[in-house]
């Protein structure tokens, strides 16, 4: 499968329309929750039950992270989509270094590939994983900001309607999927509610 370097970069892979599609259910819900929520702080025997939700949690979300894996590769069109939206996305957003968000991208994945390499010294890591984590925020903010904008809105719609019809059509046990993973995000935000109100 051809795909451009935006899409092989693990960065990129785990901020895009990837990630946003990774919400499978919260998509069609309207609610969003982040793909690696942390379990719910609590305490003893809740924290047991919370890390235990979260395990099933990501476990759900593994699995149709996996059959989208599968769905795009089987749909060429959806590819093309997909990159068309990138594309629209990376227009929108505002650069936070004075060039372009494709600089700072490319800035992004340099540090990405010097952290991953084990020719870097590990005195020079703590440094490099802070600038990291910083251009990778601002990276982050301005695609958020990019999500405000109704042509890109409009665009990530289709492409998210596309995408979960297909899935659908790849493997039956999507829908059964998407309402048990709602099911589990539901459970996580009381058990959160009530740990905000235990402090």
């Amino acid at each position: 499968m051809n795909r451009s370097n935006q899409t092989t970069s693990l960065f990129l892979r785990c901020t895009s329309v990837r990630a946003l599609l990774a919400l499978l259910a919260v998509a069609a819900l309207g609610t969003v929750m982040p793909s690696q929520a942390e379990p719910p702080a609590a305490q003893g025997d809740s924290m047991q039950a919370a890390r235990q939700l979260h395990g099933e949690y990501v476990e759900l979300q593994n699995r149709l992270s996996l059959i989208q894996e599968k769905t795009m590769e089987a749909h060429p069109e959806l590819q093309k989509q997909e990159q068309a939206f990138l594309d629209l996305m990376m227009a929108k957003m505002t650069s936070s270094g004075g060039g372009s968000p494709k600089d700072d991208l490319v800035a992004i994945e340099k540090l990405e590939q010097k952290l991953r390499s084990e020719d870097t010294p590990d005195s020079e890591r703590q440094a490099l994983m802070a600038e990291y984590q910083e251009k990778a925020m601002a990276f982050r903010t301005a695609q958020v900001q990019a999500l405000k904008d109704p042509e890109v809105q409009k665009a990530q719609g289709a492409l998210r309607d596309a995408t979960l019809a297909a899935m659908k059509q790849q493997d039956p046990q999507t829908e059964q999927l998407m309402q048990q993973l709602e099911q589990k995000q539901d459970e996580m935000k009381q058990m959160l509610e009530a740990a905000g109100h235990a402090q």
